[in-house]
């Protein structure tokens, strides 16, 4: 038997138990409002009370975490767990997986997760982290897995699928420099990442990718067929549009200096 909590009045105890019992992780107001038999205008001022206790914190408007019995005070969530709790058809990515993979040293602020859902705010705030959801096209979303975090299943982008991402939409990478450095591992598999590269139907993306693995001196063929006839486009997306030279293999502007690109 749960300690009763005096913290709680009996109805609150017995509304957060009934969760609990239930192995309810999260809870918005209709389904809580059936389960409980209580009525929802009621219900929001109890679940308000709930929160300023710490035993609820809430997701979105009317979408609540349920905080366990075990929590001690300051007790957080895993953000990848979290994000499975926020969003379905997701999957974390750019800068966040690289920094999971020990791919990138910095530390990202967000916690970048790419859904095909429609998602209200962009920006979402959950116990300590920052929650930012890239919308992507379907045709784009795929080259992620299953792994087991606290044992909950989260979905996370493959290493390849990840760099990829971030080629395409280079500012949740952290600029193109982390991706040659992440580009560099040798835990990377060049196969899959030209793969994933191709699927994405984006030329501008294999320029960039068939550039950067030239810097590095490594196998960029099978990228080049599909670079399409476009006009030229700038290395990064982020720097300054400074012309330092023009590569006419790959139709890029390079505007950051190789040194710069391999500083690290």
């Amino acid at each position: 038997m749960i300690k009763y909590n005096r913290s709680l009045s009996k109805q609150e105890y017995d509304i957060v138990y009934e969760f609990i019992d239930k192995k309810l992780e999260i809870i918005n107001l209709d389904e809580a409002s059936k389960i409980l038999k209580i009525k929802k205008k009621k219900l929001w001022d109890i679940f308000h009370r709930l929160e300023r206790k710490g035993w609820l914190e809430r997701i979105e408007r009317g979408k609540y975490l349920i905080v366990p019995f075990e929590a001690k005070e300051g007790w957080l969530e895993h953000p990848f767990v979290l994000a499975s709790k926020l969003i379905n058809n997701y999957y974390v990515s750019y800068r966040t997986a690289l920094s999971y993979y020990g791919l990138t040293e910095q530390i990202p602020v967000y916690i970048y997760i790419a859904t095909i859902n429609r998602k209200g705010k962009l920006e979402k705030d959950l116990q300590m982290y920052k929650f930012r959801f890239i919308k992507i096209n379907k045709k784009k979303f795929f080259g992620y897995k299953k792994e087991i975090i606290d044992n909950k299943e989260v979905c996370i982008a493959e290493k390849e699928k990840a760099i990829i991402d971030c080629l395409d939409k280079e500012k949740y990478s952290g600029t193109i420099t982390e991706i040659i450095k992440a580009l560099n591992s040798n835990l990377i598999n060049l196969n899959k990442l030209k793969k994933y590269a191709i699927k994405m139907k984006n030329a501008s993306l294999i320029r960039r990718l068939g550039y950067l693995l030239d810097v590095l001196n490594k196998d960029s063929s099978g990228l080049i067929r599909h670079i399409g006839k476009h006009r030229l486009i700038y290395l990064s997306t982020i720097f300054l549009k400074n012309k330092i030279e023009i590569n006419n293999k790959w139709k890029l502007i390079i505007n950051i200096n190789k040194d710069y690109l391999l500083k690290w």
